[in-house]
């Protein structure tokens, strides 16, 4: 009898995982027709930035722009405010645009500019594939090629991802969560977790799918008197 139980015990649990896997899959088939099909983007974005070993918390708050064509898409992260542990919220620029061949980065409070460049000639690169070199946005770019480079685990509308040894992002995190929106399949919340003992949580709220985003918001507006450093060709492991 025991033999028995443990069987029908067994045979329960595979059928168990197979119905886990086939519910990770289902999402993330949503996951990738949903950004798929994403033309425009606004929204609201908070990060949140914790070092555990200084305890130190610093929240920036802005703005995120996406709009993709058939020739093109962009990118642009707008930072307008700023808040250190307990200290109050203070205006704070810093700005992130990503054309598919680069990364422009201005920084107001150093009068900076950082290009670097990424593609050069006729290729370019999906912008969502870009900015996870910088935030843990995952789930925009490329959902479908997301079981290449993590362990997947599903709880409700988030998904637990472990990045694969072999994976670009095994050096940089130990784990990614990722919320779904379930009415428009797409990530709203990023909590990752860095190999350097650190948590990073991105928001996006408010977030609109159809509401025009005009390519003038895009263009570079660099006052004069800032200093422009330009790298060479990175190479991005997509």
């Amino acid at each position: 009898m025991k033999y028995i139980i443990a069987v029908i015990s067994i045979a329960f649990a595979g059928l168990s995982f197979a119905a886990d896997t086939n519910d990770i899959n289902k999402t993330i088939e949503k996951l990738n027709q949903a950004a798929a099909n994403l033309k425009t983007l606004t929204t609201e974005i908070e990060y949140t930035h914790i070092q555990t070993l200084f305890d130190t918390q610093t929240v920036r708050t802005g703005k995120l722009f996406y709009f993709k064509d058939d020739s093109s898409a962009w990118l642009r992260i707008n930072f307008e405010t700023l808040k250190q542990d307990q200290a109050k919220e203070q205006k704070y620029r810093e700005e992130y645009v990503f054309d598919g061949k680069k990364l422009t980065r201005i920084d107001y409070q150093s009068k900076s500019v950082v290009t670097e460049q990424y593609a050069k000639d006729n290729n370019t690169i999906e912008p969502f594939v870009l900015v996870q070199d910088y935030f843990p946005i995952i789930g925009l770019a490329k959902p479908q090629e997301m079981t290449q480079n993590f362990d997947i685990t599903l709880n409700g509308d988030t998904l637990k991802l472990v990045p694969k040894e072999n994976s670009r992002f095994h050096k940089t995190y130990t784990q990614i969560n990722v919320t779904i929106n379930p009415e428009l399949n797409l990530p709203i919340v990023f909590n990752a977790s860095t190999t350097d003992n650190e948590e990073i949580t991105i928001k996006l709220n408010k977030m609109e799918t159809s509401k025009p985003v005009k390519k003038e918001v895009f263009e570079l507006k660099i006052p004069g008197d800032f200093t422009h450093t330009q790298k060479a060709i990175q190479s991005t492991n997509d």
